[in-house]
């Protein structure tokens, strides 16, 4: 008999916490989209003379969903009325451009927009919409009804609708089955970040009793156990949440290739963005437990190598404007540690250097000065940047935390550098102004003594473009 495990009340929270975002996030959207569509009837008026079919349906279809939302805020039943009004803006298009069948490339975009509600059921009213729109002016064009504007075609025959219907349900259902699978992803990940948090209360809780119990034997294997149920999960973290991404990204990428419709692409776009952010959140947690349960590997750190492949891995991240990379490396005394937390360490730094660039300043540029000496490895990353507060500088290292809701990252970063940090016993300070730039200056301090010699290696004055 399988087991119900009932969700926490921290649980509903957090779940009731991001549906609310996602809701509140795409209603903002839809207010954007409503009044452009509007807009778009009225332009088309103007070539067309259509004045009282812009006017009359644009405004009496505001109206009806504007009407539901502030009569039934706590309802969806707006949402699914927004499914209806996105269908009627096709038909009017259509009506206003004299049956210009193109047109119905504007239901498509809508069924896309919808998406971003995670809820595959809005699709339904919009394709309900289009079947009834469809075989109502059809069969009404067909009988010789004058001045239906619904298609330019003499005749609209059954064959042309069956096909026509098929595709755009089609389209439907795939746009509703990237709504479910984003709305389940982001559930899973919902109760797994809240599983990590619990399992780390456990273990916590665990060592404190194997201090103060006699029995140290009974609490190891306890501790054993804590630990293993949290590699399962980091574990079911990597394979049984991205590979779904991954499928996904895959599915996008093979409609891209079947459209042509600029606004589809963009919205593919849009869509490719968020799953990439969520997987790039689910690698963040991933850093932050290996980095707590894996032990040191030492080896020579060969900084030229380290640094060059970590700029040239984020060349592309910022598209909109080149960033200059300028790299002063003095790898004089040889320097042990543990390359692969020193390349998270690296690169979460670089990126947000590159991310928080000043759009006002003309020469944006990262600095990456490194130097060894005997006692360890000294490092800093400057920018002239955006910069940050006095005031919330002593916050950018703690979980979740952003400096604003325009942040595009998970939170995590500056966590885990902090973290991975004190793993190897390293320290990091910030010195930042707004409107000038950020300096993080981190020492770590030299691992375990090699018996073999090694190579100095220098390198001076680099430059790469990032963007």
């Amino acid at each position: 008999m399988a087991t119900i495990i009932e969700p926490s009340v921290e649980q509903e929270q957090y779940s009731s916490a991001f549906h609310r975002g996602v809701k509140e996030r795409s209603d903002k959207l839809m207010n954007y989209f409503l009044i452009g569509y509007f807009l778009i009837g009225l332009g088309l008026a103007l070539f067309y003379g259509t004045w009282f079919i812009a006017i009359g349906v644009g405004s009496i279809s505001l109206l009806a969903y504007y009407s539901v939302k502030i009569a039934l805020p706590n309802s969806k039943l707006y949402q699914y009325m927004l499914g209806a009004v996105l269908g009627i803006f096709m038909a009017q298009y259509i009506y206003q451009m004299h049956g210009l069948f193109e047109m119905h490339f504007v239901a498509f975009i809508s069924s896309a927009v919808l998406i971003t509600y995670q809820n595959w059921k809005l699709q339904i009213p919009l394709a309900i919409f289009v079947v009834l729109h469809h075989a109502i002016f059809g069969y009404m064009q067909n009988i010789g009804q004058g001045q239906l504007y619904f298609s330019q075609l003499d005749y609209f025959d059954f064959q042309t609708f069956v096909i026509h219907i098929l595709l755009a349900c089609i389209l439907f259902f795939i746009c509703g089955l990237w709504a479910y699978h984003l709305k389940k992803s982001n559930e899973i990940h919902t109760y797994q970040i809240l599983k990590i948090k619990e399992l780390e209360k456990e273990s916590l809780l665990l060592q404190e009793r194997a201090r103060s119990e006699e029995s140290l034997k009974e609490s190891n294997e306890e501790l054993k156990k804590t630990n293993a149920e949290l590699d399962k999960f980091v574990y079911s973290v990597s394979h049984d949440l991205r590979a779904p991404l991954a499928s996904m990204l895959g599915l996008i990428d093979i409609s891209e290739d079947e459209t042509e419709s600029t606004s589809l692409l963009n919205n593919f776009g849009m869509l490719k963005s968020s799953i990439k952010k969520l997987d790039s959140f689910i690698e963040d947690i991933l850093n932050y437990s290996r980095n707590a349960r894996e032990a040191i590997k030492w080896v020579e750190i060969d900084f030229p190598e380290l640094v060059n492949g970590i700029v040239n891995d984020l060349k592309h991240m910022n598209r909109d404007r080149k960033v200059n990379i300028e790299l002063d490396i003095h790898n004089t005394e040889p320097f042990v540690s543990d390359r692969h937390r020193l390349g998270i360490i690296l690169s979460n730094l670089i990126a947000n250097a590159i991310y928080y660039h000043n759009p006002q300043e003309p020469n944006p540029f990262v600095q990456i000065k490194v130097s060894t000496d005997m006692e360890g490895a000294s490092i800093t990353i400057s920018d002239n940047g955006v910069g940050i507060k006095k005031s919330l500088q002593h916050k950018v290292f703690d979980m979740f935390y952003r400096i604003s809701q325009n942040s595009q990252g998970s939170g995590l970063g500056l966590y885990i550098v902090k973290e991975t940090l004190q793993k190897l016993d390293g320290t990091i300070d910030i010195d930042s102004e707004p409107g000038t730039g950020t300096s993080f200056s981190i020492h770590i301090p030299r691992g375990i003594t090699q018996t073999k010699p090694i190579k100095q290696k220098t390198a001076h004055a680099q430059e790469n473009n990032v963007g």
